[in-house]
């Protein structure tokens, strides 16, 4: 999934649960944004330095079982009022459906490899041409992505962010306008 369908899934989220839950009032949507892309921020240049022409994979170690249990422990131990953070981190796995890659999300316990990409050029452009393949051969993640443009548009209509002070408010603060 790419990035802005990641943040949009997720603000989508704790915009519905805020309402529910009051301590999530407080979170800062610009932090949210970032956990959410935080295993892709992690992963993807450890792939494009190094992992990928060893591992043949882009998704590695923060998009693990074992990172998110970490990400999760540490945060709701160490960090009181963390936890949106944490679980906007976990969010990308559930959206990602890492599940179904189970060499990457369960590793090390099936062994030190991950998930392979499929071959699509040399090295250097292996990772760009793997996200066209996927996208071409894999027509069901164009309804993901379509799905965050919607959520990201309910998102403007329903805090009306197309009004620029509201918009400012948010890029300034972090907060949501109320609706």
């Amino acid at each position: 999934m790419l990035p802005q369908s990641h943040v949009a899934y997720t603000w989508g989220a704790l915009s519905l649960l805020q309402r529910r839950i009051p301590a999530l009032r407080r979170a800062d949507y610009r932090l949210v944004a970032v956990a959410a892309m935080l295993p892709d921020v992690i992963d993807k240049p450890l792939a494009w330095a190094y992992f990928y022409r060893r591992y043949h994979a882009a998704v590695l170690f923060a998009h693990t079982l074992l990172a998110n249990l970490l990400v999760f422990t540490i945060t709701s131990r160490r960090f009181r009022g963390a936890q949106p953070y944490a679980w906007a981190f976990i969010g990308h796995a559930i959206i990602d459906r890492l599940w179904f890659f189970p060499d990457t999300f369960f590793w090390p316990l099936r062994g030190w490899r991950f998930h392979e990409w499929k071959k699509a050029g040399s090295e250097e452009t292996n990772i760009r041409h793997a996200y066209l393949t996927t996208f071409t051969q894999r027509r069901d993640l164009w309804g993901w992505e379509m799905g965050g443009l919607l959520v990201f548009l309910w998102l403007a209509l329903r805090h009306r962010l197309y009004q620029p002070a509201r918009l400012w408010q948010l890029l300034s603060t972090g907060q949501m306008p109320e609706c």
